[in-house]
């Protein structure tokens, strides 16, 4: 049976994988476990910003909030990549691939009707909003929507490291993700090759079923361990290098745009990110045709246009390998992320090839050992196919590029460097546009959609055919352009811009933090004097609070810092300067009684409450004290109503409910 999963490697990978896994896997009912490894000596990478759309389903499937994750991980909405200087660098070269799917694009094409148009304007301005909410900087949704919900499809840009921080205090709070920071020293087998364990260095043996090596570049168990080949596509895409650096606004209300924008270079291009307070900017580039300080001469240049004292920025360089794994899930053991492989990150498939592989797994998750090869066979099967397309569909870009300003996009359109799939497609779109009509494969990454958008947005040309029943299709083209042009002049107006729905959203708070170390009395809690235990215990939920090296007893009397004014509880309580320890309650100083707990609670309109620095009886303790003469009865008796007293908890959560409500 499988049930004890082990991911090495944090970061975005491992964290999505292992929340991933254990929201469809993990219960009380089953002895299913997921345990993270993670080196507290490896710093993560940190650069993959840009989403797809299926973040939004992710981020829902484990159960995070849309407004917590854009507080914390300083997130913006992505709705489309702007492609600038890829077709032939005269004024105007610029176009959109939008995350909204062409109007009416599950029953119809637009691609011939459009190309009959005189005027002949931009393939996504005529066939989608999206493009000039882009334009405009927009979002696509108001905030009053609530989360998730939206007018056009949006992925986001994120920090990196802040969504792994994120993803790490979810997944160990809310899905019982056990982590572990420590150093995996060695690998023990099994005798038919399995991996059996993973030693750490201060964790010793840690025992798992199947292992996810999430370790990066690194590749510390499909690379390291099992010697599986890395294929290199370097011959098809060329780049190898990247410089990135974080950018400030120049002002704190400055445009956050609604696009990554792409502009390309010489030898490779520029990505650029907005934030809600920094841009991510950086050069990718192909070593063979640019050298280092140029390729920095190129960012900086680019820079300039926008940023003082570019000079005084911090840039640093990575290494891109471009290529995969010759296979993904070799015995027990399965690569996600960059130890499975790593392109350009000209779509930002990086995070989205890992999303795929986690549900993947999750929804595929073998029952038993037995039945792991034919799982591993199909996953493998699968992932080379995607794989293989992802590179079809970034080298696209670069096949149809009319630039001749160096041989880096010369050689790009060289045909010995297009792989044959790629070829025989634009074969058949010379002729017929990729449409919804089922042929490509249900494991295609990249949609029709997407396709046309890039294809048509750099220039190229499918012959008219006589497919169809042109006067209806015609017809049906021609309503589908009206409604767009509606939506176009209708719709911005009533959306924010970037910047105006995001300073919405940091100052709302939906993330309460209360630590009773630090909070005053008569806000979320009071100190309990003990001639009212009784009294109390029947309305509130006692715990206690670590005073010097005393514990006192206080009591929680809702959970967010509003309260009804008629509530009154000075009869009940004492303040600070009141409380005498000694008389309090007694022994209140027996460490070994009390155990810390964090109450996380996740009200009814998404709001997050955290509160700390509350102790309760440790449970096999006071097991003891209740069959022994470990106190005088009175005491006893005193603790076993502040046991009880938890029991209402719920029902201050339904009170908060109720009062958020109304």
């Amino acid at each position: 049976m499988i049930k004890s999963i082990v991911v090495l490697g944090g970061g975005s990978a491992g964290w999505l994988t292992a929340c991933l896994i254990a929201v469809k896997h993990i219960n009380r009912h089953s002895p299913f476990t997921v345990t993270l490894i993670e080196s507290p000596n490896i710093p993560t990478i940190g650069v993959g910003e840009g989403t797809w759309p299926t973040m939004v389903n992710t981020l829902q499937q484990i159960g995070i909030s849309e407004l917590t994750f854009m507080q914390r991980c300083d997130a913006s909405f992505k709705q489309a990549s702007k492609f600038v200087d890829w077709v032939d660098m005269q004024p105007g070269d610029a176009y959109y691939h939008p995350f909204t799917p062409p109007q009416d694009f599950e029953t119809l094409s637009l691609v011939d009707a459009w190309q009959k148009q005189s005027n002949k304007q931009k393939f996504a301005d005529v066939v989608s909003l999206q493009a000039k909410l882009c334009q405009q900087n927009r979002a696509p949704k108001q905030l009053k929507l609530g989360d998730y919900k939206t007018i056009e499809n949006y992925g986001y840009h994120l920090d990196a490291g802040k969504f792994s921080q994120l993803l790490t205090e979810h997944g160990t709070e809310k899905l019982g993700i056990k982590h572990i920071l420590d150093d995996v020293v060695s690998v023990n087998s099994h005798g038919n090759g399995d991996i059996a364990s993973l030693i750490t260095k201060q964790h010793g043996e840690i025992n798992g079923d199947l292992f996810i090596d999430c370790s990066g570049q690194a590749a510390a168990l499909i690379g390291d361990h099992y010697k599986i080949p890395f294929i290199s596509k370097k011959d098809t895409l060329f780049i190898d290098k990247a410089i990135a650096v974080q950018v400030p606004y120049a002002s704190a209300d400055s445009d956050v745009a609604s696009a990554t924008i792409s502009t390309a270079q010489t030898a490779g291009w520029i990505w650029d990110i907005g934030l809600p307070t920094r841009r991510g900017v950086g050069h990718v580039y192909s070593s063979k045709y640019i050298s280092h300080q140029r390729a920095t001469e190129q960012l900086k240049t680019y820079l300039a246009k926008t940023v003082d004292n570019v000079e005084q920025l911090s840039f640093r360089t990575l290494d891109i390998n471009p290529g995969y794994r010759a296979c993904f899930w070799h015995k027990n053991c399965v690569a996600v992320g960059m130890a499975a492989g790593f392109l350009e990150p000209l779509e930002a498939s990086a995070l989205v090839m890992v999303e795929l592989a986690a549900k993947t797994i999750a929804l595929q998750m073998p029952a038993s050992r037995e039945a792991m090869d034919v799982v591993a066979r199909q996953y493998n099967k699968n992932m080379l196919f995607r794989w293989q397309r992802i590179i079809d569909f970034l080298k696209l870009h670069y096949v149809l590029s009319k630039r001749e300003d160096s041989e880096f996009w010369h050689d790009n359109r060289d045909p010995k460097t297009v792989p044959d799939s790629l070829k025989e497609l634009l074969t058949m779109w010379q002729y017929q546009a990729p449409e919804n009509n089922g042929f490509l494969s249900p494991y295609d990454l990249f949609p029709a959609a997407s396709y046309q958008y890039i294809l048509y947005g750099m220039g190229f040309v499918t012959q008219e055919n006589m497919l169809g029943n042109q006067d209806q299709l015609a017809k049906q083209a021609n309503d589908a352009f009206q409604r767009v042009q509606t939506r176009r002049r209708k719709m911005p107006p009533l959306l924010p811009t970037n910047r105006e729905i995001l300073n919405e959203i940091r100052q709302l708070n939906r993330e309460i933090n209360i630590d009773v170390n630090k909070s005053d009395i008569d806000k979320q809690w009071q100190y309990l004097r003990l001639d009212h235990l009784e009294d109390i215990c029947h309305q509130y939920p006692i715990f206690f609070k670590k005073q010097d090296s005393a514990f006192v007893p206080i009591y929680l009397t809702h959970l967010s810092e509003h309260q009804n004014s008629d509530e009154k509880h000075d009869n009940h309580s004492q303040t600070h300067d009141d409380v005498d320890l000694k008389q309090a309650f007694t022994p209140l100083d027996d460490n070994e009684l009390f155990e810390p707990v964090k109450l996380d609670i996740t009200l009814n309109d998404e709001t997050v409450i955290k509160m700390k620095g509350l102790y309760v009886l440790q449970q096999n303790k006071w097991q003891r004290i209740t069959s022994s003469q470990y106190f005088s009865p009175d005491i006893t008796a005193q603790l076993a109503l502040i046991q009880s007293s938890l029991q209402h908890v719920p029902k201050l959560i339904a009170q908060e409910n109720q009062q958020r409500d109304n």
